[in-house]
């Protein structure tokens, strides 16, 4: 289940997130897997400290932009066999920024299954 609201008044935290990002990728164990692409769909809820104001500037905050930009480097970077490995490889990616305290990354493969909607693997890290 995806959570829905991160943000925490009480611990000054923010929920930075980008939902539904649908991408072509190469990914899969079996053979008609590894020779073309295939949807995933791409849902990530970061917690981000608030430690310092704003002041309305791009700088100062996670950009949901590059976390985009970053999932569509990994995507591009190659063939992966598991979810699991892509959903830990965006969920290090977004821990990389000291701001981001836990990560809770979602990657579902709609075409997997003619009968399912959707597959998938969700995963949540922390700073360590």
């Amino acid at each position: 289940m995806m959570v829905t609201n991160y943000a925490n008044a009480e611990q000054n935290l923010r929920h930075v997130f980008v939902h539904g990002l649908k991408l072509k990728a190469s990914i899969g164990i079996f053979d008609h897997e590894k020779t073309r692409l295939q949807v995933v769909i791409i849902s990530v809820d970061l917690m981000v400290a608030e430690n310092e104001p704003h002041d309305d500037q791009i700088e100062n905050v996670v950009c949901y932009k590059k976390v985009v930009d970053d999932i569509e480097k990994l995507i591009a970077a190659g063939h992966v066999l598991l979810v699991e490995t892509l959903a830990e490889q965006i969920a290090d990616k977004c821990l990389e920024a000291s701001d981001v305290k836990r990560v809770l990354v979602k990657v579902e493969k709609p075409e997997a299954f003619i009968h399912a909607n959707s597959v998938g693997v969700s995963v949540e890290r922390m700073q360590a």
